[in-house]
């Protein structure tokens, strides 16, 4: 059954993901195929997010256009995902982000073992632009970002993650409604460790309920607006540093 796996987290949903869509049912099991020749970790997240498992693809029907999954190795988790009715899949072969939904999930039986098999997904989403990949920010001496408010008040905000596309940070409890899908910020100054201080824009793309240390937090996904050469390349020096540190506390 699956084991743990480094989970693969879903695209943010700021991201044009328009140019990465594959429709053609051929494209999409051939992705599927691809993620069970390599056994990779898929994690599945269901229930708004409440619930998540990591499976792996066993089997792939081209003619029946279905495929089958792993169980979880905890029941309860088997039980609600074969209730919940919408089921969000995020792989990450070789650092290519490929994410799908699917409408259910039923339970059947594959090689003489209990499994799930669902229906292929309408469309696949296979992102392999590496700019769009996040990184965390640093905990000890977290990235900051200071905003000024419609109403002409002044607000900082945390930094958890980082991409050359955009950012992803943590609301001041009751400003969400400040923080609405499609607010522009024309001015942001930004404090990001080795890189001091960059006054950028960013759009609010995306704005969500999440917990935070059994705490619900609002979180916002921001797009970067008309970024200039030299920050592009001053967040991709920085990027590339967070990389290196990740890959030095890893081991």
């Amino acid at each position: 059954m699956s084991t743990s796996a480094d989970h693969s987290q879903p695209i943010p949903s700021e991201i044009d993901i328009s140019p990465f869509v594959q429709q053609a049912p051929l494209a999409i099991g051939y992705e599927l195929r691809q993620l069970a020749a390599h056994n990779v970790p898929i994690a599945v997240y269901f229930n708004n997010g409440q619930g998540m498992m990591i499976t792996r693809v066993l089997d792939v029907d081209n003619k029946a256009r279905e495929f089958i999954f792993d169980l979880a190795g905890h029941e309860p988790t088997n039980a609600a995902l074969s209730q919940a009715n919408r089921i969000l899949l995020v792989a990450a072969p070789e650092g290519v982000k490929v994410q799908f939904t699917i409408q259910a999930a039923k339970r059947c039986t594959f090689e003489g073992k209990p499994a799930f098999v669902a229906p292929f997904p309408v469309d696949l989403i296979k992102l392999q632009r590496r700019e769009y990949f996040r990184l965390p920010t640093p905990l000890a001496n977290p990235y900051r970002c200071s905003v000024m408010l419609p109403d002409g008040r002044k607000t900082g905000l945390e930094l958890h993650d980082l991409s050359l596309g955009g950012f992803g940070c943590w609301v001041p409890d009751g400003l969400q409604a400040s923080f609405e899908p499609g607010s522009l910020f024309p001015e942001a100054w930004f404090e990001m460790g080795p890189l001091g201080q960059l006054k950028l824009a960013f759009e609010v793309r995306s704005l969500r309920e999440l917990d935070r240390g059994n705490v619900k937090r609002w979180f916002v996904g921001a797009k970067f607006d008309g970024l200039s050469r030299n920050a592009e390349a001053a967040i991709q020096r920085l990027l590339v540093q967070l990389e290196r540190d990740r890959k030095a506390l890893l081991g």
